[in-house]
Order: structure tokens, then C-alpha cells, then sequence
């Protein structure tokens, strides 16, 4: 089977670490040594890579439905104004403000938002100091008078607070500088979610909770389907799931049929 894009992979861990902040399913791991440091460390990971080489196709999650909603009104009101200013007055700016990174639905608002705020934190900076080719600091003031002020982008960055998304600059990791660095953020954040993704669907038996958390468990089966990494798992619903399939069932016997 056709492997696993990053954006398919981004997408899973998404799933992943947005059910995680649900109490019931972080009570659940708390037997297998589950903490706010592992939940830090999937955002963590998930940034580094997202936050040059965006990819993700948003799909149904759930979870944290009104807070989804908010963050995505945010985004549906800023994005369309920074680029249509950046666009015309910095176009320098505009192609590195939007690199990669274009309005999206559901969950994967998250790693959108963040983006944009983590490159507005960042705008008013010479090139050699993580800012952009261009002038950053003009085209900060300019979107300021479009609307796009601090006090705008405090409240995005409140609400990404709240999803457990956004740290403060300095702990933030570097992002990856070439193709071989980001080779190794890609394989750090997969072997991240392949591990929590075992640890949860052995914790968690409630197949609600499992299809919340993008997991499909067959009721059949004590063994694993091949790691994502290899195959995409999903089974052409339209949702992207790691499923758990049952071991082929034996063909019968020739002894005891009957003859014709």
C-alpha cells in the first residue's frame, strides 16, 4: 500500500494529541507513566516539523468542537487580511509569512494558527535571525493598521494555549534547516506517535474513545496491522485511521465435508 504522506502522518498525530488533553483518556494512561511532559513533547515535535512544511487535510475530529470553532473563526477573519495586504505592499514578506501555510477546517486550525503566530512573533527580525527577506518591521506596522495588532494575535495565542499548542518562543525548537534535518523531525515525531499510539489502544478498550482518537480496533484481533509508517491503513471512509485487522481465517478442512 501507498506510504503515509507527512501531512497524513501530521493529521494522525493531531488526532492523537487533541484527545490526549481529555481527562478520561489521560487517566487512563496514567498507568503506563503518561504525563504533561510526554503530551509537551508530541506538540513539540509536531511543530518542528509543521513550521516549514505544512501538509495537512483537515478531517471530522471532534473533539474539542467550540474551541476548534473559535480558532478557526480567528484564522477565517486574519489570513485573508494579511495576505491581501502582504501581498501587494510586501510580497517578500507575503511569500514567506504564507510559505506553505493557506486557510484550513477542523483540527489542523491549530497548527495554522500557530504558525502564523509563531511567524508574526518573528516579522519585525533581520533574515539572519529567523525574519524574513524584506522589510518584516514594515509590514508588521502595516498590518497593525489593518487590524492585526498584538492584542489580536494575544488572543489567537490564548487560544492555542487552551489546545495545549503554543510555548514561549525560547523553548521553542529550532526549525529543521535542510532536508536531512527535517528527515530526522519527521522520524522523531513518527516514533513519538507509534508509541503512545500502542500504549493507548492496549489502555483504552471503549472503541468510541478509540474512533475518537483516530484508532479503528477489531474486536477479533490481539495483534497490530503493519506500522503506518509503511501503509497508509485507511479504509477508503474518508477517515484516516490505523486499523487493527484480524488474522486471515483458516480455509476449511477437506475432512467432513460431505460428497456430492
Amino acid at each position: 500500500m501507498a506510504r503515509l504522506t507527512i501531512g497524513q502522518k501530521a493529521e494522525r498525530v493531531l488526532h492523537l494529541l487533541m484527545g490526549l488533553r481529555k481527562n478520561k483518556v489521560a487517566a487512563a494512561l496514567v498507568a503506563h507513566g503518561f504525563s504533561d511532559d510526554d503530551l509537551a513533547e508530541g506538540w513539540r515535535l509536531l511543530q518542528r516539523l509543521t513550521r516549514t512544511r505544512l501538509g495537512i487535510v483537515a478531517s471530522g475530529v471532534t473533539a474539542d468542537a467550540n474551541l476548534i470553532t473559535e480558532i478557526d473563526e480567528w484564522e477565517n477573519t486574519w489570513f485573508p487580511i494579511a495576505a491581501a495586504t502582504l501581498k501587494r505592499r510586501h510580497p517578500d514578506v507575503h511569500a514567506w509569512m504564507f510559505r506553505n501555510l493557506t486557510q484550513t477546517d477542523g483540527p489542523a486550525v491549530v497548527v495554522s494558527v500557530g504558525t502564523f503566530v509563531e511567524r508574526w512573533d518573528q516579522l519585525a527580525k533581520p533574515a539572519d535571525k529567523g525574519g524574513p527577506e524584506g522589510n518584516g518591521g514594515e509590514a508588521k506596522k502595516l498590518l497593525a493598521k489593518r487590524g492585526l495588532t498584538k492584542d489580536v494575535i494575544d488572543e489567537a495565542r490564548q487560544l492555542l494555549e487552551r489546545a495545549g499548542k503554543i510555548e514561549s518562543t525560547a523553548d521553542r525548537p529550532a526549525a529543521p534547516a535542510d532536508d536531512e534535518d527535517f528527515e530526522q523531525a519527521e522520524a522523531d515525531l513518527w516514533a513519538w506517535y507509534l508509541e503512545w499510539s500502542v500504549i493507548v489502544q492496549t489502555a483504552i478498550k471503549d472503541r468510541k474513545i478509540l474512533r475518537e482518537l483516530g484508532f479503528r480496533r477489531s474486536t477479533t484481533t490481539k495483534t497490530f496491522a503493519p506500522e503506518p509508517e509503511e501503509e497508509d491503513a485507511g479504509d477508503g471512509d474518508g477517515e484516516d485511521e490505523m486499523v487493527l485487522r484480524p488474522r486471515p481465517t483458516p480455509a476449511p478442512s477437506a475432512k467432513g465435508r460431505s460428497g456430492r
